[in-house]
């Protein structure tokens, strides 16, 4: 779920008439909802969402876009936020076991070139890494 905020420059230090609106997919078009002023309206993509918007409320309470501040909660379909989140979940675990690998990579390599006082070419051939590696993770 994304919000999107759409504000129009205002040269003029009148403050902006705040609304809240939702879109939600139907079919082919984004339908947006102003519950303030029980108004809808409808969006050909998420491009048009915040246009079509600041539109709506212009248009009902003849104001000029300028005045007017509406930000729009986008609201994802049900399966496809639900597997966005897994997505993140999984993504978070993941840099955490790479986190981890690496520490104990650097681990492994520095007890065998310090403790053990395994050359740095020996080392890369235990650990079936490049030379190089050796000398990036024991430093």
């Amino acid at each position: 779920m994304a919000g999107m905020t759409s504000s129009n420059s205002n040269s003029n230090s009148k403050p902006k008439r705040r609304f809240e609106a939702t879109a939600r997919r139907e079919g082919r078009w984004w339908i947006v909802t102003v519950d303030e002023l029980q108004a809808v309206t409808q969006a050909r993509s998420v491009r048009e969402i915040d246009d079509m918007a600041t539109g709506l409320v212009s248009a009902l309470l003849d104001l000029e876009p300028d005045d007017i501040e509406v930000h729009v909660e986008v609201q994802l379909p049900s399966e496809v936020a639900e597997a966005w989140r897994e997505a993140g979940r999984l993504r978070e675990q993941a840099d955490e076991a790479s986190r981890q690998a690496a520490e104990l990579s650097r681990r492994a390599v520095r007890s065998l070139v310090s403790e053990q006082r395994v050359t740095q070419v020996d080392a890369a051939a235990l650990l079936g890494i490049s030379q190089q590696r050796v000398h990036q993770l024991a430093h």
